[in-house]
């Protein structure tokens, strides 16, 4: 099979750093395959690269070559390193955007990269530089010991934690897709068969009424539903609408789902990457 190398990056269509990044690694690996993720992340984010990274690696071979680059220290101290992990490698900086994916694949063997092919006076586009280049090197064939030395581990990216109690689940959004689905912290045994399919959620000083469904079509146009999404996460949905827009609920917000009327606290359990 030819070598897969997937990339993710934050750099968007609109000018030539992924095509630079593709050239740099089609010169070293010619017969390579080439996989674009997405280079539509928010640009700066380190939580939602690593979020869109750790969602993708699970569908893609042993033996694939991710490259991320998200990285708003691009010329500071921080390292460069590749991760072998699941028999996936992952080359990026560190700067947590590789762990949840790194760690729910199992961390193997992680090295610094040292082969530096830039300019001394220049000190931007690691991507270009540094991690296209390592890629490359290991789509064909290269070991990872001739990249570098070898390190202990990869810096952890803080995880947001489910807050679960039998009356009521307490969770944040992570993601925001395309159609406006609203990615949450939950899975769906944080939400008892017991509390039945009709739930409140509780968000910012609001509530609304929703209701369990396997699929997006169970519901009325515009109605708010909780789907087990394709990674296990709930997700908050509108039928044929945006439940983002139809909420105003984003990234980051706290939110509360519990039988109708009910509102306690409860114990913590870590999501996410684990």
């Amino acid at each position: 099979m030819r070598p897969v190398i997937t990339l993710l990056t934050d750099f968007g269509d609109r000018n030539y750093y992924v095509s630079a990044m593709k050239g740099v690694i089609l010169g070293i690996a010619p017969e390579v395959q080439i996989v674009d993720i997405t280079h539509r992340i928010t640009p700066f984010s380190i939580f939602e690269g690593a979020f869109v990274l750790w969602q993708a690696v699970r569908w893609f071979p042993r033996g694939t070559v991710h490259v991320v680059v998200v990285d708003p220290g691009v010329g500071s101290e921080r390292d460069a390193v590749v991760v072998r992990a699941g028999g996936h490698y992952l080359v990026g900086p560190d700067n947590g955007v590789l762990y949840p994916a790194a760690a729910s694949l199992g961390i193997e063997e992680v090295r610094l990269v040292k082969d530096i092919s830039r300019p001394s006076s220049c000190k931007t586009f690691d991507g270009r530089f540094l991690v296209a280049p390592a890629a490359g090197r290991l789509a064909a064939g290269r070991s990872m010991s001739a990249l570098g030395p070898e390190v202990e581990g990869i810096r952890e990216l803080e995880v947001p934690r489910a807050t679960v109690s039998p009356e009521l689940s307490r969770g944040e959004i992570l993601h925001v897709d395309r159609f406006g689905n609203l990615v949450t912290s939950l899975r769906a045994e944080d939400l008892p068969a017991e509390w039945g399919e009709r739930l409140s959620l509780r968000a910012m000083g609001r509530e609304w009424r929703v209701r369990l469904a396997a699929c997006f079509a169970e519901g009325d146009p515009g109605e708010m539903l909780l789907v087990k999404g394709s990674v296990g996460l709930i997700e908050i949905s509108c039928n044929r609408a945006s439940a983002a827009a139809a909420s105003g609920l984003g990234v980051g917000d706290g939110i509360t789902i519990a039988k109708a009327g009910r509102d306690r606290g409860g114990g913590s359990s870590e999501r996410f990457g684990r």
